[in-house]
């Protein structure tokens, strides 16, 4: 029995060795040989052309992306290998698809000059278009201070990106007269009389103009201002070491001021100093008066040292019952 069995799977083998023979490796080893004309698909949109290959046994892929504003997005605009050509069937056919036009991302030009960015534009094959001027305090003159295409926006080649120019601060409507050369007093009364306001007035030393005349004026004459205001002078005038500001003299008189202040202040001091000095002095006085008149004696002190004189005398002076008592005394010494 274990003899068949083997024969029997030995059997059962070959048939189905001879099966996938038959209908696996020979089709495909044939098939495989075989030629096939690569058909055209360019002018067509990739998904037809995939479809078109598969049905020709090849195998198409999508390649590189090509700018073409005359092709729609997504068109197959080349092939490799070209149409007409014979290839092995199952080859892979690359196709470069159109990417249509191409489009240019817009910088953000605000805060720029004009001419960056004219330049930033040209980069992108973008234009500049000077939509309207307006006047503004953050930007000065010349300055770019809004866009009307967003910054990040996808636009065609050379679309004109509109740009809203700075014209500086707002200007008013009376013109700053010429004061150089002019008195400072005769230049205050000028821009008093066009209703502005004297702002600093700086001295320096010039050989241009006479002394206390006028050597330069900002803002400038002949420009357009605002009522009241402000008009600072450049002054010639001789300084040595420090050029004085007019606006800075109030607060030099307020440290001479202060200067004088401690000045008198320190006198004051001073005076009371000395007049604590003469009051110590008067009180002082009478202490030593009587200090003289303890030290002088006086007539009751001269009678009583003299009564203690007296006593002095008396107790010094021998009586004769001292000189009887010394006289014994002397003879008992004798004696022994």
């Amino acid at each position: 029995m274990a003899f068949w069995k083997k024969i029997l799977i030995t059997i059962g083998g070959m048939f189905t060795a001879l099966l996938l023979m038959n209908f696996v490796v020979m089709p495909w080893y044939v098939r495989h040989n075989t030629l096939v004309k690569v058909p055209s698909v360019v002018g067509i949109s990739f998904d037809d052309a995939k479809k078109q290959l598969d049905d020709a046994g090849l195998e198409g892929l999508q390649g590189d992306i090509r700018y073409d504003p005359s092709k729609p997005i997504g068109t197959v605009i080349e092939q490799n290998p070209p149409s007409g050509q014979t290839v092995k069937d199952g080859r892979r056919i690359y196709l470069i698809i159109s990417g249509g036009e191409q489009l240019y991302d817009v910088p953000n030009l605000v805060g720029r000059t004009l001419r960056e960015a004219k330049f930033m534009l040209n980069q992108r094959n973008l234009e500049v278009q000077e939509v309207e001027y307006k006047q503004s305090v953050q930007y000065p003159a010349g300055i770019v201070l809004a866009q009307i295409e967003n910054a990040g926006m996808k636009v065609k080649k050379g679309t004109k990106i509109g740009v809203v120019i700075s014209e500086g601060m707002e200007t008013g409507d009376i013109k700053i007269p010429d004061l150089t050369g002019k008195n400072v007093e005769e230049a205050k009364k000028l821009i008093l009389a066009n209703k502005l306001t004297v702002g600093k007035i700086n001295y320096q030393p010039s050989t241009n103009v006479a002394l206390n005349s006028v050597i330069d004026q900002y803002p400038k004459a002949n420009t357009m201002a605002k009522e009241n205001q402000r008009i600072d002078l450049f002054v010639n005038r001789e300084v040595k070491k420090k050029i004085i500001i007019e606006g800075e003299e109030d607060g030099l008189k307020e440290k001479e001021e202060k200067l004088d202040d401690t000045k008198d202040k320190d006198i004051e001091k001073k005076d009371e100093l000395k007049k604590e000095d003469k009051k110590k002095e008067e009180k002082t006085k009478p202490t030593d008066k009587k200090e003289d008149t303890k030290s002088k004696p006086t007539d009751k002190d001269k009678k009583e040292d003299k009564k203690d004189d007296k006593k002095d005398e008396k107790k010094t002076v021998p009586t004769p019952k001292d000189k009887k008592e010394g006289d014994k005394k002397d003879e008992g010494g004798t004696k022994f």
